[in-house]
């Protein structure tokens, strides 16, 4: 299945939260295992993807080089065993713990990071379309910092960075 994902990223300091895990909608979490499958790039984009007891194999392209607002996303379910046989040997991967949240009105991811890249945390909002976001844009009052073209923060760089390799870009980043 192939579709176009109109999304913004957020980086959610320690201090929001508990003000986001107030907002979860009950039943939502979801355990995930992203492992990246090496492509010659530094930035892959091809997933394995593990939602709870769902798999998936699925690439992300950006439409526009440079802007990871709108990605092709193309997706193709697979079995547990596909799953495991071609994870296989791959340690690029990105563990995280997923919550749909309402905030502000509007419908968010918020994924809590575990195992190396624990204490990162990030809200996520999709988009049906570009009014959708144009509309998002111009109404949202998160007062978080929007990270969606920030490459290094994306799954596919971050499963190459350790703990102490995020820590450090996260501090330069927040300066």
């Amino acid at each position: 299945m192939q579709e176009l994902e109109i999304e913004k990223r957020f980086l959610v300091p320690e201090e929001k939260i508990e003000e986001l895990m107030g907002a979860v909608i009950a039943g939502s979490k979801k355990m995930m295992n992203d492992v990246y499958i090496p492509n010659g790039d530094v930035h892959k984009d091809l997933r394995l993807r593990q939602k709870n007891d769902e798999f998936v194999i699925t690439r992300k392209r950006p439409l526009v080089e440079g802007d990871s607002t709108k990605m092709m996303e193309t997706s193709i379910p697979l079995s547990r065993e596909e799953f495991f046989a071609l994870a296989a040997g791959i340690e690029s991967n990105v563990e995280k713990t997923r919550y749909i949240v309402n905030v502000s009105g509007w419908q968010g991811e918020l994924d809590i990071f575990s195992g190396r890249h624990a204490g990162l945390v990030v809200l996520e909002f999709e988009f049906k379309n570009d009014e959708d976001l144009e509309d998002f844009n111009n109404n949202q009052q998160l007062g978080l910092i929007d990270i969606t073209n920030e490459e290094w923060l994306a799954g596919g760089r971050l499963a190459e960075i350790d703990g102490n390799e995020l820590k450090k870009k996260l501090e330069a980043f927040l300066g």
